[in-house]
C-alpha cells in the first residue's frame, strides 16, 4: 500500500522511488557532504497576482558579512499555495501534542492560573509530570534539597518557571526519530530549549523587560520549527548539518535550499496546524527573525525583548552543545560569528546597555554549561 509520505514524495519530485517511513536517513559525514537534492526543489507554480514572495532580506551594507547578504528568510506566508499544501502534508506527520498543552497556553489560563491549577494540569499528564520532576531537580534550577511534587517546585521556582519547564516538554513529546543521530539531534535541541528560556528568565527581569515569562515562552516555542526539521530531514535525506544544532545561519540556508522553507516557517505552520495561538507562531518567528533584520527596521517598542530572546536562544542552543561561552568566547562570537551580527547593533539600545556586563557575570550561567 502507498503511504502519504511516498503520495508526498512523488508529488514533489514526479519520482516512484520515495524513502520508506520506518528507514532512517543515511548519516553523512561532514569531509563528504552529500550534494544539495535538486529533485526535491518545488515544481513550478502558477503564480497569481498576490502571490508574491515576501522575505526578510537585509539591505547590503559594507559591513555585512556574506552568508547574511546573499541570504532571504522566507516566511511561511511567502509560501505559494501549492509549496505550503506539501509542506503541510508533511508536517500532518508529526503527532500534535498533549491537549493540556492548549489549555496551558490559552491567554485566559496565562492571565489567570494559579499554583494549584498548574499543579492539577501536570498531574494530569504523568509522563509531563515526571519530565518536569526531573528537570526541577536538575543542576540547571540549583534548588537546595529534593523536590517531591509539583506543587513544591512552583513553591521553590515559581508559576513562570515551571510553566515554561512544563511547555518545553510537552512540546518534545511530539517529536521523535528512529535514527541515532535524529535523536541525538532532538535531544539537543529540547536541551537548548530548556536552556535558552532558563536563561531568559534570569536576564529578562534584571533589564527590568516587560512579561519575562511571555518573552521565556516565545524562546521555548522557536525551538518547535527545528525539532520539526528533523522530520523533513529524513524524507529528504538531507545531509546532518541541515538540522544540526550550533550555527543557525548556515542550517537554515541548508533549509531552505533543501527544501525552499526554513526552520523557522515550518514552526509557523504547524503551530497553526496545532492551532495554537497565533501570537505564538508570531513571536516566535519575529524573534528567530533578529538573524536578518537591522535594528533599524525592527519595531522600536519590541526590539529589546526581541534582541534579548534571540540572544538566549543562540546562546542556550551553543551552550547545549557543549560549547564553552567564558567572556572571551562571548568576545569572539560577537566580533565574527554571523548570527550575531545584526544583534550586535541592538546592545546599543538604552533598555540592553547592561547586558553585555551581566553575560559576562559567572552567576548569569551558572548551571547552564552542559
Amino acid at each position: 500500500m502507498t503511504s502519504r509520505w511516498q503520495h508526498w514524495w512523488r508529488s514533489l519530485t514526479g519520482r516512484a522511488d520515495a524513502p520508506g517511513v520506518p528507514a532512517p536517513a543515511p548519516r553523512r559525514t561532514a569531509t563528504a557532504p552529500a550534494p544539495l537534492a535538486p529533485e526535491f526543489e518545488w515544481r513550478e507554480v502558477e503564480a497569481g497576482p498576490d502571490a508574491a514572495l515576501q522575505a526578510y532580506a537585509p539591505p547590503p551594507t559594507g559591513g555585512l558579512p556574506e552568508q547574511l547578504a546573499s541570504f532571504q528568510l522566507t516566511a511561511a506566508d511567502a509560501l505559494l499555495e501549492e509549496q505550503a499544501r506539501r509542506v503541510r502534508t508533511v508536517l500532518r506527520e508529526i503527532p500534535p501534542p498533549p491537549r493540556a498543552l492548549q489549555q496551558l497556553v490559552s491567554p485566559d489560563f496565562v492571565s489567570r492560573a494559579g499554583a494549584s491549577e498548574l499543579a492539577a494540569l501536570v498531574m494530569g499528564e504523568p509522563l509531563v509530570a515526571a519530565k518536569v520532576m526531573a528537570a526541577v531537580n536538575s543542576p540547571l534550577y540549583g534548588v537546595r534539597q529534593p523536590v517531591a511534587s509539583v506543587s513544591q517546585a512552583i513553591t521553590f521556582l515559581g508559576l513562570t518557571t515551571v510553566r515554561n519547564i512544563c511547555l518545553r516538554h510537552m512540546l518534545g513529546m511530539s517529536f521523535n526519530s528512529g535514527s541515532p543521530f535524529g535523536r541525538r539531534v532532538l535531544d539537543t535541541l529540547d536541551a537548548s530549549g530548556g536552556l535558552a528560556g532558563a536563561l531568559c528568565l534570569r536576564l529578562a527581569p534584571r533589564l527590568q523587560l516587560e512579561d519575562p515569562g511571555a518573552l521565556a515562552t516565545g524562546v521555548v516555542i522557536s525551538f518547535v520549527g527545528h525539532l520539526a526539521a528533523t522530520t523533513f530531514q529524513h524524507a529528504s535525506r538531507a545531509p546532518d548539518d541541515a538540522v544540526a544544532p550550533g550555527a543557525l545561519l548556515p542550517r537554515l540556508r541548508l533549509q531552505q535550499a533543501h527544501w525552499g522553507v526554513s526552520a523557522g516557517a515550518l514552526g509557523q505552520l504547524l503551530m497553526r496546524e496545532w492551532k495554537l495561538p497565533a501570537h505564538l507562531a508570531a513571536d516566535a518567528w519575529a524573534l528567530e527573525s533578529v538573524l536578518v533584520t537591522p535594528l533599524e527596521a525592527a519595531p522600536p517598542a519590541r526590539a529589546p525583548a526581541l534582541a534579548l530572546g534571540y540572544l538566549c536562544a543562540r546562546i542556550g542552543e551553543r551552550l547545549a552543545c557543549g560549547q564553552f561561552l567564558g567572556p572571551q568566547e562571548l568576545d569572539a562570537v560577537f566580533d565574527s560569528d554571523p548570527d550575531f551580527h545584526h544583534v550586535r547593533s541592538y546592545l546599543g539600545l538604552p533598555a540592553l546597555a547592561p547586558l553585555p556586563a551581566l553575560l559576562r557575570e559567572e552567576r548569569t550561567l551558572e548551571g547552564l554549561r552542559v
